[in-house]
């Protein structure tokens, strides 16, 4: 087989956390050959965290709620901050969200939630300070469990019930940490979309005996509504598909879809490594590849393929959403985070720092770069 082609497959299939797309068994051996780089990666992270765990991060002007995990992407991060961003503003509290930077994500955020609402940039603590300056009150920061520069009030950690029950770190596996850092989470959040309950069931009892004073819950990520590529509701397809999409587990989407779209329906995966940023050439390529068939997207790769609204006529886009409403649990801690809000430091205590809304530039204080 050939190795520089089989790297370039979803990371997911190759380390078992995509069951649906495929096992590649006969990979066994490239695992093998990672295992010195992986007790590396290993040791690296133990020597940041115990290095952050003696630092503390300067205070925030106001609650900041972390959504993260512990793999490399698919975990459901991105629709779990646009759930607990709806119910906060459903609530009345002015929630913004602090994205690290990928653009179909930041794309994807402004679109929920509003552009104005959005910050997005490498110093994520300036983004935080050029929110609340913009009138917000609490943070939603994406991806921000292994960002640690952030205090925050809630550490909000996800795990798929997909994960493969085997911790390999990084490049070994997909896990980014190993699984004893749940305890420097607040609250931990079992998503299943592929996986059978029992299945979420165990990965609660194995979370409740690794972190036994973290509490849990499972949510559920479901797939729909139907959209085109501008984010307005269309109606389903109707016969076969080719299923287009750029994320870390393309299996989930295929398996969505079938379930959406019935047995009957035929489906072929086109797919892309996440993250990836459609060219012209890829659009041809997928018109071409279409022969007659509706194309259907993730909402994520939607923000992007938008870009040539005319290329791929009667496209349909859709996404997963998180089932049900938010844990009482994690409800009332963020009930408690917006009520301690206006008991913070005052805003003269931070550094005030230039940010528009697709970067963070330099700080200044007092009028002197920092």
């Amino acid at each position: 087989m050939n190795v520089g082609r089989a790297m370039r497959r979803s990371g997911h299939a190759l380390w078992g956390g995509d069951r649906t797309s495929g096992g590649e068994a006969d990979l066994r051996w490239l695992g093998r050959l990672l295992a010195p780089a992986e007790w590396m990666f290993r040791w690296g992270s133990a020597a940041r965290n115990a290095w952050l765990d003696r630092r503390r991060p300067g205070p925030a002007p106001m609650p900041v709620v972390s959504v993260g995990n512990l793999v490399v992407g698919g975990a459901g991060k991105t629709p779990v901050v646009r759930w607990l961003g709806e119910w906060l503003r459903d609530g009345g509290a002015k929630a913004a969200v602090i994205a690290r930077g990928y653009g179909d994500e930041v794309q994807l955020h402004r679109r929920w939630a509003g552009g104005s609402s959005v910050f997005a940039g490498a110093d994520r603590r300036a983004s935080v300070v050029a929110a609340h300056e913009s009138g917000h009150r609490i943070a939603l920061l994406d991806d921000g469990f292994q960002h640690r520069r952030v205090a925050r009030d809630l550490d909000v950690v996800l795990v798929a019930a997909e994960d493969p029950a085997r911790v390999r770190l990084l490049p070994r596996g997909p896990y980014r940490e190993p699984l004893s850092s749940v305890r420097r989470a607040t609250h931990v959040l079992v998503t299943r979309r592929t996986a059978a309950p029992p299945e979420a069931a165990a990965w609660r009892e194995r979370l409740a005996r690794v972190a036994p004073g973290v509490p849990a819950a499972e949510i559920r990520m479901e797939m729909g509504p139907w959209t085109d590529l501008a984010g307005d509701q269309a109606a389903a397809p109707s016969g076969d598909v080719l299923a287009v999409c750029s994320v870390a587990r393309p299996g989930a989407f295929a398996a969505g879809l079938r379930d959406l779209l019935g047995a009957g329906a035929g489906i072929e995966l086109a797919w892309f490594p996440d993250h990836h940023d459609f060219s012209e050439r890829d659009v041809r390529m997928i018109r071409e590849r279409r022969a007659g068939r509706t194309v259907v997207c993730t909402e994520k790769d939607a923000v992007k393929l938008g870009r040539w609204p005319g290329a791929l006529p009667g496209a349909r886009a859709v996404g997963f959403r998180v089932a049900g409403p938010v844990p009482e649990t994690l409800a009332a801690a963020l009930a408690r985070a917006c009520g301690d809000g206006a008991s913070r430091p005052s805003r003269e205590l931070l550094p005030r720092r230039r940010v528009d809304r697709d970067g963070v530039h330099a700080a200044v204080a007092d009028g002197r770069p920092q």
